[in-house]
């Protein structure tokens, strides 16, 4: 039987012969950065029988996923949810946003950036609720994902090898030889007043810095948590994907006590046809937007929500689908006075600073800190993580350049100021008892004056860096924002019409104690539920100064510890 199960009628058959010593354990929904890498490790163990449902397709030869210089291809076809936002408060909309619709989830679609988080960011993690979620233990589970490919020495990129895996299933490289130009972008930042790092991947985020993304280095082919952790090891009886089999409600075996056992999942194939699949555990690995709605229709929730929409609650849980924060990025877009050669760029380059570095030369700080206010909407936990942040200097904002190359004309680069802990604070609900209805996305960015002002201010930054050589001999013109933009007030205008989404959703299921609005706790077991788990970047408690991919990967690798532990 083939692996890859496309009809749901054989999926009876699947669940019986998963493992010839009992039923099936391990129903995993979503076969996404976290939902492979979850059930690869659990089934290493051959007596543990693994189900993967995947909305989307296996996406085997495809080009827009396989091919980096392809990035953001994929966006908008069918291997893509192509989520639909709320308009923000202000009246912008982002539209339709991408998350992936295919074996791999995001890892297959996303810009395929292998960045790590700070030190001091996981161990406020800790601190705020979460014993053994420390940086000792996440970096030690991220490298465990990796494996760290170093350039050659002519290449003129820095790292440092103890800062990165070496026997992990995702690949990670460098593209190219670093063009000149990048060495140019690192000396302006640097003669601006900034800093540059030999490496931000070891727990020590502070400055300017190559970066590496999943990439196999020996074929430049991406690696995704299909490629790393499902395709080489389908041949594995006891691990099971079904694909086009999109999750809809967890089917509960009691509810009493106010703790919920679940049966399994209910889910609707290609054909319209709706299933069920029972399983001992339960792990949702839907996503930021996908296991919020999944555990809503199931009545797990915020029972004033689930009324409105005649859900029986089963566990009442305010906090899930809140406390949502999506990194808003600005582009500042520049005319060189050159033609770069194709794929010239290709090593990523990534500024983090700290506000107060961001602040040295322009900006008023004590304005700045007189905005710090914590919103309405916002834990006490959260926000106590980041005032601590904030107090150390950790990095706040995200620098990071991307060519434009077109044949014949001159490169434009975007040079974007990201804002990596924003105060504004979004949602994700639904709307709907219908199980393949999109639910309500809202980013709520520019509601905290604080993101408004510190972006601005950033910004601006970018344009000093700019206008800063030797960078500044490569600049023809500027072309966004235009020339009349120049005072914090043009830029602050600028960052609200301008500003446009990171692809970094995290925290709408948030590992915290249930009291701060948490929804999962240290096992990231749902509160209320005896067997109902979840694994992707909703549990992550706060925005880290990282992308969210290599977090996942993390936060899998250590599930799987936890699950061995406890069994």
């Amino acid at each position: 039987m083939s692996t890859l199960i496309r009809s749901s009628g054989l999926l009876a058959t699947l669940v019986s012969c998963a493992s010839s010593v009992h039923a099936l354990d391990y129903l995993v929904v979503g076969g996404g950065t976290g939902g492979l890498a979850i059930a690869n490790r659990l089934t290493e163990n051959p007596n543990t029988s693994v189900l993967v449902l995947e909305a989307g397709g296996d996406g085997l030869g495809n080009a827009n996923i396989s091919s980096l210089a392809l990035v953001g291809a994929a966006w908008g076809t069918d291997i893509d949810w192509q989520f639909p936002t709320e308009p923000l408060p202000n009246g912008v909309s982002i539209g339709k946003v991408p998350r992936g619709k295919v074996l791999g989830g995001s890892s297959a679609i996303n810009g395929a950036v292998f960045s790590r988080g700070d030190r001091r960011d996981y161990q406020l993690w800790e601190a705020a609720g979460n014993p053994g979620w420390n940086a000792n233990n996440i970096l030690a589970a991220s490298f465990k994902s990796e494996h760290f490919y170093p350039p050659p020495a002519n290449w003129s990129i820095e790292y440092v090898t103890s800062d990165h895996g070496n026997s992990g299933p995702v690949a990670t490289s460098f593209g190219n030889p670093a063009p000149p130009i990048q060495q140019d972008m690192i000396n302006s930042v640097v003669n601006y007043g900034g800093k540059q790092s030999p490496d931000l991947a070891g727990g020590h985020v502070d400055g300017m810095a190559w970066v590496t993304h999943a990439r196999l280095p020996s074929n430049q082919t991406r690696a995704t948590s299909a490629t790393a952790y499902y395709f080489p090891y389908s041949y594995r009886p006891n691990f099971k994907v079904s694909l086009y089999s999109q999750a809809t409600r967890i089917i509960w075996k009691s509810t009493a006590n106010g703790n919920a056992v679940a049966a399994g999942v209910e889910y609707v194939d290609q054909s319209g046809a709706t299933h069920v699949v029972n399983a001992s555990t339960v792990i949702l690995s839907a996503g930021v937007w996908g296991s919020p709605p999944i555990l809503e229709r199931s009545g797990v929730g915020n029972k004033t929500l689930l009324a409105s929409l005649g859900i029986n609650s089963v566990v009442d849980l305010p906090g899930l689908g809140e406390n949502m924060v999506e990194q808003p990025i600005v582009p500042m877009l520049y005319a060189l006075n050159t033609t770069l050669p194709l794929n010239s760029v290709s090593p990523l380059l990534l500024n983090l600073e700290s506000l107060q570095e961001t602040f040295a030369k322009g900006g008023d700080l004590a304005k700045l800190q007189s905005l710090f206010v914590k919103p309405a909407n916002m834990p006490d936990a959260i926000f106590n993580m980041y005032k601590t942040l904030y107090s150390e200097g950790a990095a706040w904002f995200e620098g990071y350049t991307l060519p434009v190359i077109q044949a014949g004309q001159p490169t434009i680069i975007a040079w974007y100021s990201g804002l990596g802990r924003p105060l504004s604070t979004g949602s994700v609900h639904i709307n709907s008892t219908d199980g393949l209805a999109y639910p309500a996305i809202q980013y709520n960015w520019w509601t905290s004056p604080f993101d408004v002002y510190a972006t601005a201010v950033a910004a601006q930054r970018i344009q000093n860096f700019t206008s800063t050589p030797p960078f500044s001999d490569w600049i023809a013109a500027r072309i966004a924002p235009p020339a009349s933009v120049v005072s914090i007030d043009d830029f602050s205008a600028y960052v609200q019409a301008a500003g446009t989404q990171g692809n970094h959703p995290i925290g709408s299921a948030a590992m915290l104690p249930r009291a701060d609005g948490g929804v999962v706790d240290p096992n990231l077991k749902v509160y209320g539920t005896a067997n109902v788990y979840i694994i992707d970047a909703s549990v992550i408690p706060a925005q880290p100064s990282g992308h969210p991919q290599a977090h996942v990967y993390a936060f899998a690798e250590r599930a799987a510890q936890l699950f061995a532990a406890s069994y």
